[in-house]
């Protein structure tokens, strides 16, 4: 049995309840994110293709949840440096998140301490965690401050080795892109007051100087930043070129313009068996108004393993690395994906 933070002794952050999620909570946060994967939104869709009961709360929002949650216990006065993600059950409309958190250790390196998390997402409703998470951040830093990754533990940055090509379940074509930088992608506009308040509305209580310049101004900033893990977002397409499928069982991901994330589309995969297994992330620096974001991925591992509802279900972890067009490091993550019957062809359009 799993123990949840609640049950731990001393050291607990205090927890943070959402309000519910409604459907059209949901439909903002598609906007912001630019995702728009019918499972949030479309009821007919999530019960008739992708076999849930609900209209399911995105994960992309739950990871931005957490990083919120993070300044917030801390005031903004420490950086978020690693944040490790897992998504472990689905919540659904309707339903509230209560967010948690619990310290397990500070130490010092050189100029700096810091402090070692343990993170979780709650459902009431559920009685369930539904996500569960591990973070470290700089503390008496200020949360827009960059990081000197230079400085720290070698073992603190991503994992970036390269899975063997030996499980012949994967696709041919998925097992060539092993190790290649083969998905690179430059953002179509630079980043806007406009994205950012819609990005704020969307996560809700975000600190002011991601949307108001005045904030920004008085908080020392020379412009507005966006949060932490935005550059995963901040890939605008350019017009025309992601158009929606017109198939019924089209999920809508078809249209994401975010980097290793669309093995789907590229392969021909069943694009509403893809599951967002959550994500590994260093945060370097934040994307400032008015600058550019660019990224390239790299594929590190593929496998194949039984679904436990049967089928076959494709694991594949990308490194994503993401950069302003002048070339400063915003971020990187490792993303893990997983394809529910990748190897059964897409139904026909109707």
């Amino acid at each position: 049995m799993n123990t949840t933070l609640t049950s731990l002794p001393a050291g607990e952050l205090r927890p943070a309840l959402t309000e519910p999620y409604t459907s059209a909570h949901l439909v903002r946060w598609c906007a912001a994110q630019q995702n728009w994967d019918k499972i949030h939104y479309d009821l007919e869709y999530a019960r008739e293709f992708a076999g849930l009961p609900e209209r399911v709360i995105n994960g992309a929002l739950k990871q931005h949840l957490l990083a919120r949650y993070l300044v917030d216990s801390f005031d903004a006065s420490a950086r978020i440096v690693r944040l490790n993600y897992k998504f472990t059950g689905p919540d659904f409309v309707g339903e509230r998140l209560e967010l948690r958190g619990r310290v397990l250790r500070t130490e010092s390196l050189g100029d700096h301490r810091f402090a070692h998390v343990e993170l979780e997402i709650g459902n009431p409703a559920q009685a369930k965690t539904t996500t569960t998470g591990t973070a470290i951040l700089m503390l008496d830093t200020p949360s827009w401050q960059s990081v000197d990754w230079g400085s720290l533990p070698p073992q603190w940055r991503l994992d970036e080795v390269v899975g063997a090509d030996d499980d012949d379940a994967v696709p041919r074509e998925v097992r060539d892109l092993l190790g290649r930088d083969d998905e690179q992608l430059r953002s179509y506009c630079a980043l806007d007051a406009s994205r950012l308040r819609l990005f704020a509305d969307a996560v809700q209580g975000l600190r002011a100087w991601h949307f108001d310049s005045n904030a920004a101004a008085a908080a020392g900033l020379e412009t507005l930043v966006a949060p932490d893990l935005f550059p995963i977002h901040a890939i605008e397409a350019e017009p025309g070129t992601l158009p929606l499928s017109q198939e019924r069982s089209a999920i809508g991901r078809e249209a994401v313009s975010e980097v290793g994330r669309n093995f789907a589309r590229r392969f021909g995969f069943p694009a509403n068996g893809m599951v967002n297994g959550g994500n590994e992330t260093e945060i370097h620096s934040l994307l400032r108004l008015g600058e550019t974001a660019c990224a390239v991925s790299r594929l590190l591992s593929a496998r194949v393993k039984p679904g436990t509802r049967g089928g076959d279900m494709l694991f594949m972890t990308s490194l994503n690395t993401y950069r302003t067009t002048t070339g400063r490091l915003l971020m990187r993550e490792k993303q893990l994906g997983i394809y529910r019957n990748f190897n059964v062809a897409a139904p026909a359009a109707l």
